[in-house]
């Protein structure tokens, strides 16, 4: 699974796994959008910041998004109103017009070669509108009221029927060269970032982080890792998701320019041009992370050739997202701990959040007063806003837990597991999640995901295994890929 932001990528200097321990002012935890737009102010401040990836700068939810820069919520403005009122849904279009600005003048200030465009973002209904009239209606009154300036959009370029609303002066760019060149800006600041060093613990009463081969003491954490690692009680209220891209080619040649939200019920598609290549790229098919029905890439490959002359498909990869119980990101000091920081809750809409977030937190450790702090603070209470949707996912935690221990079916021997085939069953009563490679390698690892014991799931096309309670997600050997879970899958015996 390869993400069409890698090519032509120039990758940043050569940053070591962390190898002896060492002591920091701060120590940011995940080298993406977030971390880094952390990272920077922090060092130009005179901090001594040492930023940890798990893998490689970008390579996370950074590398995987679609690369657009909006002022709106890809879900709609008009939910967040109906929610929160005018003032809040005018306050976020105003703070992430401001993270955009952010960006853009990070990238002119470092030269950063990412292919920033200013672009405009269209919201469409196609053919015979399977999405009434009334919903396009009730978002062009929701954005007005929060202050941006729409048109009505009647051909938008797309090669079918489409209509709906026009928002001028939003952005696009390669997320990944961005924060390549956010990494190069920040090492020559003199920051340290250590790449291949997966956290696996954090004591926040000590002020260290602890990773598998040596520890930093830390005055600050900052957990810039999409959700907080370890447990978290917002965690309980997280809707988590998936959602999959895939780039094609086309044999014509007309590559629609702009961020296009078609409504039927949701995909969007955004086009990407590398040296004289262009390509075209569609994401959708959401769903709950751990909750797989079908080949999500082979409906997208679909979904593009009945609406385009493909001529082939290139690329394809997905994402993970966070939504929050109230809507909002929660960005800022942790429950219970001065000296822990996160941000989560993005959704779909993470890239703009993400900035937001680095320019937040950062100053926050600095003492800098931002307005925004109160708006997205992470230790606000919304029961009324939030108490719904933490009920619901309480439910489906437990529903997962009963049916996943009670229902795992037994088998005597792994034989019955062929080449290319994975599956969780239950051996000699232990949970196990076994995968055959298409070579014949037989691996067997505990189904028990180490963050709160739910049993993960098979994720067929990507070949990963998902837990559907909190959203950690492990490669066939069992290492973390994302999640709050620390601790990779442990590893089953008996495998003959």
């Amino acid at each position: 699974m390869e993400t069409i932001w890698r090519l032509g990528s120039s990758g940043v200097p050569v940053c070591a796994p962390l190898q002896t321990n060492t002591e920091a002012d701060v120590v940011v935890i995940g080298a993406g959008i977030t971390g880094l737009t952390t990272a920077l102010p922090l060092v130009e401040a005179g901090q001594r910041v040492v930023v940890l990836e798990a893998r490689t700068v970008g390579g996370g939810v950074t590398g995987g998004s679609t690369g657009n820069l909006y002022t709106t919520l890809a879900s709609g403005q008009a939910a967040l109103c109906r929610k929160w009122g005018d003032e809040v849904s005018a306050d976020v279009v105003w703070a992430r017009s401001e993270a955009i600005d952010d960006i853009e003048a990070l990238i002119r200030r470092f030269s950063i070669d990412c292919g920033f465009r200013r672009q405009s973002a269209y919201r469409l209904l196609i053919g015979d509108g399977q999405h009434s009239d009334r919903s396009l209606n009730d978002e062009r009154d929701a954005l007005c009221r929060a202050g941006l300036d729409i048109e009505s959009a009647e051909s938008p370029g797309l090669p079918f029927d489409s209509w709906g609303i026009r928002i001028p002066d939003q952005a696009q760019f390669n997320p990944l060269h961005y924060v390549q060149g956010l990494a190069s800006a920040l090492i020559g600041e003199g920051g340290v970032i250590h790449e291949q060093s997966p956290v696996r613990r954090v004591d926040a009463e000590e002020g260290v982080v602890e990773t598998d081969t040596a520890s930093i003491a830390a005055r600050r954490i900052v957990f810039a890792t999409h959700t907080p690692k370890g447990v978290s009680l917002l965690q309980a209220g997280m809707v988590v998701s998936r959602e999959y891209a895939v780039a094609a080619r086309l044999r014509n040649g007309e590559y629609p320019e702009g961020i296009f939200w078609l409504l039927d019920p949701f995909h969007s598609l955004r086009s990407y041009r590398h040296g004289d290549a262009s390509y075209l790229v569609v994401v959708g098919e959401k769903h709950k992370t751990g909750e797989h029905v079908g080949d999500h890439y082979q409906l997208l490959r679909e979904y593009l050739s009945n609406h385009f002359d493909v001529e082939s498909f290139s690329h394809q990869w997905s994402a993970q997202q966070y939504n929050s119980p109230d809507g909002l990101p929660y960005i800022g000091r942790m429950h219970g701990h001065d000296n822990l920081y996160m941000a989560t809750g993005f959704a779909a809409d993470g890239l703009v959040w993400g900035a937001l977030a680095g320019r937040l937190i950062a100053d926050e450790i600095l003492g800098h007063a931002n307005p925004w702090q109160a708006r997205f603070g992470s230790r606000r209470i919304t029961p009324g806003k939030s108490a719904l949707q933490y009920a619901k996912e309480n439910v489906t935690v437990t529903k997962h837990l009963a049916r996943d221990y009670l229902g795992t079916e037994s088998i005597d021997s792994f034989e019955e597991i062929a080449r290319g085939q994975a599956r969780v069953a239950t051996k000699n009563g232990e949970k196990l999640a076994i995968h055959r490679t298409e070579a014949g390698e037989l691996k067997v690892l505990s189904a028990v995901c180490p963050h709160l014991k739910c049993i993960v799931h098979w994720n067929a096309p990507e070949s990963t295994w998902d837990c559907p309670c909190h959203g950690s997600r492990f490669d066939t050997d069992g290492e973390v890929i994302e999640g709050p879970a620390y601790r990779p899958l442990s590893r089953a015996g008996g495998t003959g």
